[in-house]
C-alpha cells in the first residue's frame, strides 16, 4: 500500500513484520540442519567403529587406533556441545560478565602457552610483541581469554608449516588493539563477511578444519560486542589473516 495514513503505516508495518518472521524461520531451519549435520557425522562414526569393535570386525592388534578415533569423534561433539551452550548464553543473558582489570599481557601468554605442542608439531613460531611491559584492560578475563584461543587455533591451524603467528598490542588512547596475525592460507574475499556466522566454514577451510564447529569466530564476536568493543579482519587469500579487537584501557592506567 502506497498510502500515507495510518493504514498505509500500519500495512508497511506488517509487511515488515512478516519479512522479518521469514528471515527468522529461514534461519531456524538452517540452524537447526546445521546443528544436525555437524552431529551425526561424528555420532554415526562412534556407533559404526564402536559396533566394529565389539562384534570383532575390528582385529584386537588395531583397536587402539580405533578406540583413537573415537575419542576424537567425542571431544568434537563435546567441543560443539560447548560452543552451542555458550552462544545459548550470550542471547539469552546478554551482556552478563564478570568486568575487572588484569594484565592482557599476562593472559596472552598463558594462552599462547597452550598451544606450544601445535606449534612445535608445525614447526610454528610465535611471536608476541607488546607495547607496554604490562598491559591492563577492564575486560572478562575468562571470555577474553577464550577469543584469543579461538584466533590462535584458527592462525595455526590455516598457517604453513615453518611459518610466523604475531600476536600483538597497540596503545591507543582508551583502548588497547590485540593483533593475531599468520601468513596462512588467507579468507577468499567473498567469504569475509560470512566468517561471522554461526557454523560457517570456507571452501578453503574444510579440508584443514576437521574438528572445527564453525562456531568460534561467531563466539569471539558475541563476547567482543559484550564488551561493546569491535573485532575486524584483514585477509589476503594466500598470503595470510590479521584479526584485530578493541578492549578498554583501565583508566587508572591512562
Amino acid at each position: 500500500m502506497k498510502q500515507r495514513d495510518e493504514y498505509g503505516a500500519l500495512a508497511n508495518s506488517l509487511s515488515y513484520m512478516a519479512g522479518e518472521i521469514s528471515n527468522l524461520d529461514d534461519y531456524q531451519k538452517k540452524f537447526v540442519a546445521n546443528i544436525s549435520h555437524d552431529f551425526r557425522s561424528p555420532l554415526t562414526s562412534i556407533k559404526g567403529y564402536a559396533e566394529a569393535l565389539q562384534d570383532g570386525t575390528i582385529p584386537y592388534e588395531m583397536k587402539d587406533k580405533y578406540l583413537g578415533i573415537i575419542l576424537f569423534e567425542t571431544e568434537r561433539l563435546n567441543k560443539l556441545t560447548t560452543s552451542l551452550l555458550a552462544l545459548n548464553s550470550f542471547e539469552n543473558h546478554g551482556t552478563l560478565l564478570e568486568i575487572f582489570s588484569f594484565d592482557i599481557n599476562h593472559i596472552i601468554k598463558k594462552t599462547a602457552e597452550s598451544f606450544e605442542g601445535a606449534c612445535t608439531q608445525k614447526k610454528i613460531t610465535l611471536n608476541l610483541i607488546f607495547s607496554s611491559k604490562e598491559t591492563f584492560v577492564d575486560a572478562d578475563m575468562g571470555k577474553i581469554q577464550q577469543v584469543l584461543y579461538n584466533l590462535l587455533d584458527n592462525a595455526i591451524k590455516f598457517s604453513h608449516s615453518n611459518s610466523t603467528i604475531k600476536v600483538s598490542t597497540v596503545e591507543k588512547g582508551d583502548k588497547i588493539f590485540i593483533s593475531v596475525k599468520d601468513n596462512g592460507i588467507g579468507i577468499p574475499k567473498d567469504s569475509l563477511k560470512k566468517i561471522w556466522e554461526r557454523f560457517y566454514k570456507t571452501d578453503a577451510s574444510r579440508g584443514k578444519d576437521k574438528k572445527g564447529t564453525g562456531l568460534g569466530l561467531s563466539i569471539s564476536k558475541e563476547i567482543i560486542a559484550a564488551h561493546n568493543e569491535n573485532i575486524n579482519v584483514i585477509s589476503t587469500e594466500g598470503v595470510g589473516t590479521e584479526f584485530i579487537f578493541s578492549l578498554p584501557r583501565t583508566e587508572s592506567f591512562l
